[in-house]
């Protein structure tokens, strides 16, 4: 059997200082030189499922870039080891406290889980590539959607740009909205993507056994009533010279949305 590898790529595990449980880090490079501002780049949560998708979409793209809007940039995935329990330690990072329906995961990681990108993972990368810390965007689909809404809010020098995809708002939208109105260092750029079958059934879930059950949490949650909702209050929040975009993709669901938007991500984050 013989492995398919993505070029010009690697992972590689990497903790916090005085030790606690790692991240895996995919990273992958553009060839060539560097501009002399340095590479662009985007961190992309949840990256276990589907960083080498978005790496491929990447390297596709950046080949003809005056057709496709995208050019070479740096893509990092910030993911999981192999046999850890991923959903309890992404609802651990990605929230800063329980969210509105509850649960028994732990939660309230996020100023952590900030601190480890800013303080260990961005100089480790700066040390590898030639960066341009102007030019670094934040992606997060579904709760890192969330922890990207609030980080464009609380932590606007963090990232340059934010992309939310699929936002889980529902978990604590109050906290979202109190955030617009903190002081920023700069206009953000914000685009959210929302998929047209997350708040409704889509034709082929109509006839599953649990499609009853299934309606009712959409409803509930109003993925896309709350996307377009945020984005109003954040233009009217962040004035005129912010870059908000919302836009709800046809024909896509909560799970299908993912690939769909990688290619608009990135045009974005080109901008």
């Amino acid at each position: 059997m013989n492995p398919v590898t993505l070029p010009d790529a690697e992972w590689f595990d990497l903790a916090p200082p005085g030790g606690g449980a790692p991240w895996r880090i995919f990273v992958a490079w553009p060839q060539g030189e560097a501009p002399m501002a340095g590479l662009p780049s985007l961190f992309m949560l949840d990256a276990n499922a589907g960083f080498a998708t978005f790496a491929e979409v990447l390297r596709r793209g950046a080949v003809r870039p005056s057709a496709t809007g995208i050019a070479p940039m740096l893509l990092v995935g910030i993911g999981y080891p192999e046999g850890e329990d991923a959903r309890a330690r992404r609802t651990f990072d990605y929230t800063a406290g329980p969210g509105t329906e509850g649960g028994d995961r732990p939660t309230g990681g996020r100023d952590a889980f900030l601190s480890f990108i800013e303080q260990v993972l961005k100089p480790h990368l700066a040390a590898r590539f030639p960066l341009d810390p102007g030019r670094q965007t934040l992606f997060g689909h579904s709760l890192a959607g969330w922890f990207t809404l609030d980080v464009m809010a609380r932590n606007n020098g963090a990232f340059r740009s934010h992309v939310a995809v699929s936002p889980s708002l529902w978990w604590d939208e109050a906290r979202l909205v109190d955030g617009l109105a903190l002081a920023r260092k700069e206009p953000p750029r914000l685009s959210i993507l929302v998929g047209e079958w997350e708040q409704a059934l889509s034709p082929w879930q109509a006839a599953r056994p649990e499609a009853q059950e299934m309606a009712a949490r959409r409803a509930r949650r109003g993925m896309v009533d709350r996307a377009q909702g945020f984005a109003e209050r954040a233009r009217a929040a962040v004035g005129a010279d912010a870059e908000l975009r919302c836009e709800v993709l046809a024909g896509e669901d909560h799970a299908s949305i993912l690939p769909a938007a990688m290619a608009r991500a990135l045009r974005f984050a080109l901008g």
